[in-house]
């Protein structure tokens, strides 16, 4: 009910600035096919990429903007300056809420418009599965839409860790880290060397973002590791909060 609330009292303010909404709509356009053309010019040079043809790479680039458009969407409008917070003691008005910090912190407010990017994402994730000729089901679809869910999950949780650094750091800022990182879940794993496949596979989830979802819409897949990852990842984002408290130095203490 909270976070029905603070979606709908940032969603008035973001239709209060129609210039805006229609501004990001056009970049994100334009961004996407970008994304697009760019996956396509590599392909003008091979018929697979890491074993996955045009059509599934496609795919799995519509399935990392459509949980790139939810990060950007509910989870950096707030963790993007929690450092700053955190420096200046303004993080005292959250802990003072009757309601969980960390979901406060991490998730207080949005930015509705990057919905945007979520919807286009699903449609070149739609686009790449057609093109692909993938047999798709409904138990597909299904595990597809479990998988994003667990991969958004696992990334505001890896995300909350990573701004949580700050509370034995103040001075330490590992966003440009993470955000570079985030970039390689555009391509599938398979394109890196075996060792970096184990990292971004279970050290770093990165395959978790858009990998793993067009693998279970192929039906490679169940879904079970996945929310596990979501699940787990959630206990140590929060484990990790309750400590960093512990050490934060109100502006009133």
């Amino acid at each position: 009910m909270l976070f029905a609330v603070l979606f709908s009292l940032s969603v008035r303010r973001a239709v209060a600035f129609r210039a805006d909404l229609l501004f990001e709509l056009v970049v994100t356009i334009v961004g996407a096919g970008a994304s697009v053309a760019a996956l396509l010019v590599v392909y003008t040079r091979t018929d697979t990429l890491g074993g996955w043809g045009p059509g599934e790479a496609i795919a799995l680039l519509g399935t990392f903007q459509v949980v790139s458009g939810l990060r950007s969407t509910f989870v950096e409008p707030n963790l993007q300056f929690f450092g700053e917070q955190v420096r200046s003691g303004r993080l005292d008005a959250i802990l003072l809420q009757p309601a969980p910090s960390i979901l406060l912190a991490s998730l207080g407010s949005c930015a509705p418009t990057a919905l945007i990017q979520v919807g286009l994402g699903v449609g070149v994730a739609v686009t790449g599965a057609v093109r692909a000729n993938l047999a798709v089901t409904a138990g597909g679809v299904a595990a597809w839409l479990i998988v994003v869910v667990a991969a958004t999950v696992t990334m505001w949780a890896t995300r909350t860790i990573v701004a949580s650094v700050v509370f034995w750091a103040l001075g330490l800022s590992l966003d440009v880290l993470y955000d570079a990182v985030w970039q390689f879940g555009r391509y599938p794993v398979q394109v890196y060397g075996p060792g970096l496949q184990s990292v971004f596979t279970y050290v770093v989830p990165v395959a978790l973002i858009a990998t793993v979802p067009v693998e279970a819409l192929r039906g490679e897949l169940l879904p079970v590791v996945p929310v596990v990852v979501a699940v787990g990842t959630s206990v140590v984002a929060w484990v990790v909060w309750r400590r960093g408290l512990r050490r934060y130095t109100s502006a009133t203490s």
